[in-house]
């Protein structure tokens, strides 16, 4: 039997908890391999019901989910088709908890480690992560242009993980990303102090005070599975509680770290942590 999993963004209390509702299914977008192309334009969506434009990832927000294996070589070429005149044109993408041992050229750090990407440029980043694996992302390092959706999962899976016994299911379909979402662009939003977030998005979709009830995202899960549930927070500024009613949640890894078994019934995660989380659907 597969029972789906409603995740809705509480709007007062900005925390992600699971709902009975009903609702469409949320399209997992297409995953993208080590070696790719990622081109960084504009367009006008509505994650939360209400339109505005977005800086987004092959005209995907949140990005498309770049997957790899332990040992992989990464190429990833960054093109900027940037035109929207009321957000930032140039850009950079840094790869968040990729140590980039000798490749610190790579990191994408604007002003740090390399010049922003300016306008119908690209760049090639050209890295490897031989003793990485787990859950990371990556975002824009240009001022505060992820806020506008410049960000996406980054996942590295071990054939051999020490911890695999425990669950079944470890792949696209259980990576979550947590975000925050403004109704002003990013130039704008960098000169306001104490904005609070219009709403709170989980895999890209969620509700905003006041709004029309848009979709909410949906996982679908069989009873009795072991799920592995990969937790991104890509908030510009908003911490997460989050929680799946009825359930513990049994933490194996923090920040691309396995760590010791952990149970808990709710998890604090702040702007840029990961968390992989077992979730063993045994309840009715």
């Amino acid at each position: 039997m597969i029972i789906p999993i409603v995740f809705a963004s509480l709007i007062s209390s900005i925390n992600a908890v699971s709902i009975v509702s009903r609702s469409q299914s949320y399209p997992q977008t297409a995953v993208l391999g080590p070696k790719t192309t990622i081109t960084i334009g504009n367009k006008v969506i509505a994650p939360d019901g209400f339109e505005r434009a977005a800086t987004v990832v092959n005209e995907w927000f949140p990005g498309p989910l770049i997957a790899a294996q332990k040992g992989d070589n990464f190429a990833i070429e960054v093109v900027n088709e940037l035109k929207d005149e009321s957000m930032f044109k140039s850009t950079s993408v840094h790869w968040h908890g990729i140590f980039q041992n000798g490749t610190n050229y790579a990191d994408g750090t604007s002003f740090v480690t390399q010049c922003p990407i300016a306008q119908n440029h690209s760049f090639l980043h050209s890295f490897s992560a031989p003793n990485q694996a787990g859950t990371y992302w990556y975002h824009s390092h240009y001022s505060v242009q992820y806020c506008d959706g410049l960000r996406g999962a980054l996942v590295i899976y071990d054939p051999d993980d020490p911890l695999g016994y425990m669950y079944d299911v470890d792949d696209a379909s259980t990576v979550i990303t947590l975000s925050d979402w403004y109704h002003v662009v990013a130039p704008v939003l960098s000169h306001i102090i104490g904005t609070t977030a219009n709403s709170t998005l989980i895999n890209g979709l969620g509700r905003y005070a006041g709004g029309p009830a848009s979709n909410l995202a949906v996982i679908s899960i069989a009873q009795g599975k072991r799920y592995r549930m990969r937790l991104v927070a890509m908030s510009c500024d908003s911490e997460f509680l989050f929680s799946i009613d009825g359930h513990n949640l049994t933490v194996i890894e923090a920040d691309g770290q396995l760590t010791e078994p952990v149970v808990v019934d709710e998890l604090t995660i702040l702007a840029g942590q990961r968390y992989s989380v077992v979730l063993i659907a045994d309840q009715p």
